[in-house]
């Protein structure tokens, strides 16, 4: 059965596919050969816009609405620094409507490939539904940022996850949630459309074959806000429910095969909608044992003990 993907391109995101698919991805001298295959550019290179977004957004905290009205801009002097604060071009950095999702990359930081975990695998993002009632972290995102929404997603699985409370009184592990779906950020279509560009440069497709095989076990999961902390049984539970491919592309034929595939099945996503909680619901009563103390969450190694299973959505668990 054919797999569909669904791609974000709202102006945020519109703005960077833009990027990935214009600044030129190349090799150069690099002390870490998983940056073998990255992106080469100048300040000069990147439009204000960009700045903007990195500056006053992701790092300065302005909601899209507000950055919208501003007038601000960047000085010349500091725009070099920029783009390393914020990752360069992830989606994940960029835009804190999705600032707790989790990826799967050849390295974590650094201006290489945004389509890796799409391109050796085939599946789409990891997205936290930030559902733990009492986490202050995920109030203030869903209330000041939001979450994109989109009429052709398709959530695979909910994975449940652990974390550790940012509250002073309540600094205890908590459960929340993410989402397996078929969404793809603008960062990867634009460097899926560059590789398709380039299609005829086989030595160019031949390195970037060589960079993807290090996903077989040298590949990082990039989770930058208080990421939870069974990341592994997360991701693997994530690979399990929706892979296409079990393994990274072998030569440039079967990459560029791959690349046509993701195209030829995507939906373009102009206008998502962005979704706010205005008021975070109130906290379940913490169960209670005869005896009358609160009485502790078992639960086995990867920290799932079926809590999902009477949730709507699908649910997907270890075996």
């Amino acid at each position: 059965m054919t797999k569909t993907f669904v791609a974000l391109n709202d102006p945020v995101h519109n703005l960077i596919r833009t990027l990935t698919r214009q600044l030129p991805l190349g090799s150069g001298e690099s002390p870490d050969p998983r940056l073998e295959v990255r992106y080469h550019f100048t300040a000069s290179d990147l439009p204000p816009a960009y700045y903007a977004l990195a500056v006053f957004h992701s790092l300065g905290g302005i909601t899209l609405e507000s950055l919208q009205r501003t007038k601000w801009e960047v000085r010349e002097c500091d725009r070099p620094a920029v783009p390393e604060r914020v990752n360069y071009f992830d989606a994940v950095k960029l835009d804190r409507r999705s600032a707790r999702d989790l990826r799967l990359k050849v390295k974590r930081h650094g201006p290489g490939l945004l389509a890796a975990d799409l391109l050796s695998f085939g599946v789409g993002a990891l997205r936290a539904r930030n559902d733990d009632p009492v986490e202050l972290i995920h109030q203030y995102l869903w209330r000041h940022f939001g979450q994109l929404r989109s009429r052709h997603e398709v959530v695979y699985a909910r994975i449940g996850a652990l974390h550790w409370n940012s509250l002073p009184l309540l600094y205890e592990r908590q459960k929340e949630s993410f989402d397996s779906t078929n969404l793809v950020y603008g960062d990867a279509l634009g460097e899926l459309e560059q590789l398709w560009e380039r299609r005829a440069d086989t030595a160019f497709l031949e390195r970037v074959v060589r960079v993807l095989q290090r996903m077989r076990a040298q590949a990082e999961i990039a989770a930058f806000l208080h990421p939870p902390l069974n990341l592994r049984e997360i991701m693997r539970l994530h690979l399990r429910c929706q892979s296409v491919w079990k393994n990274p592309p072998a030569t440039a034929r079967a990459l560029l095969r791959r690349v046509e595939y993701l195209l030829g099945n995507l939906v373009l996503e102009s206008a998502p909608e962005t979704v706010f909680h205005g008021r975070a619901p109130a906290p379940p009563a913490p169960p209670r044992s005869r005896c009358g103390a609160p009485r502790r969450w078992r639960h086995d190694r990867s920290g799932y003990d079926g809590w999902l299973a009477g949730n709507s959505g699908p649910a997907c668990g270890p075996e």
